[in-house]
């Protein structure tokens, strides 16, 4: 019993020096080191991404303070300038170097001055603002700004869209000069960035100061961007209240208008749509879209005679446009339909023969917008079939007929 205490005591004793061993060889490289490591490899210029890989690696530890993050950051974005500088010196001779590579250490190098900055400026127990590597970190901004937007373009060549629009965010976010003109003109490029990402944040994060600096031909673009980043979100309100400013400010730009037509029409808010129409047709008389915005909002209301006005005022400005002469047919036909269920039934009763010529003149008016609009769309038969075979019908017109009711026929 006594030889099984001491086996027992010396195991315990040998577990603990084993614990204790172990747990010096996990205590984490001291900062110094790291930092006299990455003092190496700048200095030899090899081995950067290492030496990196361990400071940064070194950033969720307690026992550093801000200053030595902020540190951390500035030491990694001089191992990027350092890998950096091995391509361009490839480049500079000629030889073959990575353009990749190159253009991402220099985001790299951007990406963690603005860390270093912005945990430089992290006030101290006092509250102070002691910032340490101010001067550092705008030098070396100011040293590879130029390639930093070369390296957008580069992506944007590429259509690595996500990718270029970092580059042109960093580069937007350390101007010295936020109005200069060709940060401006980068905020444009960043919109396009985000709008081609399909990223709705992205998109609209400069598109304000991009519509400002856009000449007119671009500003309805942009501004149809931002409406439809809030589409993708399918946050309605700001939809309807982006598209509400663009068909003002940019009237000729369909894309607005369009939409509201469709929103308006399908919520039945016929009168406000028709109030849309008229303010856009009171400085532009001659945009054949809003007069047939006014004939399709008629034809919901069931205001056939106006439909008919509407339609007539759309062709003339547009003689191809399909859809007047489709909504001026139709609105013929269903006053053929009203003028049906109204008519006389008694055969002995003169009143009938009135009755169904005037039923037939408003078939025979029916007939020429629903053939034109088959010339024009001869593919889009659920349109002009239908309609076709009750004018024909109603009008006693053989040859035609048949033809019309072949083609219902093959189509079952």
């Amino acid at each position: 019993m006594k030889k099984y205490m001491v086996l027992l005591g010396l195991f315990v004793c040998l577990a603990a020096f084993g614990a204790e061993k172990k747990a010096k060889t996990e205590q984490p490289v001291k900062l110094k080191t790291l930092f006299k490591t990455a003092k190496a490899a700048l200095k030899a210029g090899n081995n950067q991404q290492n030496a990196q890989n361990a400071l940064l690696g070194a950033l969720p530890r307690k026992d550093i303070t801000e200053k030595d993050r902020a540190r951390i950051f500035y030491v990694s974005a001089q191992l990027d300038q350092s890998m950096n500088a091995v391509e361009n010196k490839k480049a500079y001779l000629k030889q073959a170097y990575d353009t990749a590579l190159f253009f991402s250490t220099t985001l790299n190098i951007y990406k963690h001055l603005i860390s270093c900055d912005s945990v430089d400026c992290i006030p101290n127990a006092k509250g102070q603002v002691k910032r340490k590597f101010a001067s550092d970190v705008s030098g070396l901004m100011k040293k590879h700004r130029r390639n930093l937007l070369n390296g957008g373009k580069f992506q944007m060549r590429k259509k690595n869209y996500p990718l270029a629009y970092e580059y042109m965010d960093a580069f937007i976010r350390t101007a010295s000069n936020p109005t200069d003109t060709l940060v401006q003109r980068v905020c444009y490029w960043a919109s396009i960035c985000g709008y081609n990402t399909k990223n709705p944040l992205f998109t609209r994060k400069y598109i304000d100061r991009a519509i400002q600096w856009a000449d007119s031909t671009l500003q309805p673009v942009l501004q149809e961007y931002k409406a439809r980043s809030f589409q993708w979100q399918n946050d309605q309100d700001h939809w309807l209240e982006e598209l509400n400013v663009g068909v003002s400010h940019y009237p000729a730009h369909d894309y607005f208008f369009l939409n509201l037509l469709d929103v308006y029409n399908e919520s039945h808010q016929y009168d406000k749509g028709l109030a849309l129409a008229d303010s856009l047709l009171d400085t532009h008389q001659e945009k054949a879209l809003f007069w047939y915005a006014k004939s399709l909002l008629s034809l919901g209301k069931e205001d056939y005679e106006n439909c008919i006005i509407f339609s007539d005022s759309c062709i003339v400005r547009d003689p191809d446009y399909a859809d007047a002469y489709y909504n001026k047919g139709i609105s013929y036909c269903n006053l053929a339909l009203i003028a049906a269920q109204d008519a006389c039934n008694d055969l002995t009763n003169p009143k009938c023969v009135e009755d169904r010529n005037r039923i037939m003149a408003l078939y025979a008016k029916a007939r020429p917008p629903m053939e034109k609009l088959r010339q024009l769309q001869p593919d889009r038969t659920d349109r002009w079939l239908s309609p076709l075979y009750r004018i024909y019908l109603n009008l006693n017109l053989g040859k035609e007929f048949d033809e019309i009711d072949a083609l219902m026929k093959a189509q079952k």
